[in-house]
């Protein structure tokens, strides 16, 4: 008997905990976060993990073009070409996917935008959505990975649209694009990561800088421009 008591006894504190631990969850501010980065440099799966960190969800750009250019639209066919030519796509149809999404998603507790904003047009764009939404300022994780390991890395997925003349496209415009965003997202407001580490390594850095950000409270006090 006494067996049996022991175990509700513990379960209801199991379950008690847990009740807590989601309402504390609740109560916590909301986290907005941005990871950037040239292609390769594991975006898509650090924005993963982080989501999943913080139970908060992922907007991946990557993902919401394939979804738009699956529909009969003007914006999928602007898409597109873009796609094609190895492109970035440009600001407005950048703008207007991320906001659509956002708008129709739960984002109160915050969410990981994996690929966006990546010029500066896109930036001032994000911080007006997010405070017209009352969201903080994002907290951005910037990857850092060299050229010869971005090349490496895609040749090595052997995806269609993973040639090398598209792949050198591609970081040549991000390098362009990133060079504009930095003075929109200057030193103190960014984490920059060494990305050519291992998945793990990866993400216990961004954990560790992370934490220690907040704990420095040294996110958002960038002003809007």
């Amino acid at each position: 008997m006494r067996f049996w008591c022991g175990l509700v006894i513990l379960a209801i504190t199991i379950a008690t905990i847990l009740e807590q631990a989601d309402a504390q969850s609740r109560l916590a501010p909301p986290l907005v976060f941005v990871i950037l980065g040239p292609p390769g440099s594991g975006k898509t799966v650090q924005s993963r993990l982080l989501g999943k960190k913080y139970k908060i969800p992922v907007v991946s750009v990557a993902d919401l073009i394939k979804s738009e250019m699956g529909k009969h639209s003007r914006l999928a066919d602007s898409l597109q070409v873009g796609v094609e030519s190895g492109a970035l796509i440009n600001d407005d149809a950048a703008n207007e996917l991320v906001s659509a999404h956002l708008l129709g998603s739960k984002t109160g507790r915050g969410f990981v935008v994996d690929g966006y904003p990546l010029t500066e047009s896109q930036a001032g764009s994000f911080d007006e959505f997010l405070k017209g939404a009352g969201l903080p300022l994002p907290k951005v994780i910037l990857l850092e990975v060299s050229d010869d390991v971005v090349k490496q890395r895609l040749l090595g997925r052997r995806r269609a649209d993973d040639k090398p003349e598209i792949i050198d496209a591609r970081i040549a415009q991000y390098r362009t694009d990133a060079q504009m965003l930095s003075k929109w997202y200057t030193q103190e407001n960014v984490l920059r990561v060494d990305a050519s580490q291992t998945i793990a390594e990866v993400a216990g850095q961004i954990d560790r800088l992370i934490a220690d950000a907040l704990a420095r409270k040294s996110f958002g006090k960038r002003d809007l421009k």
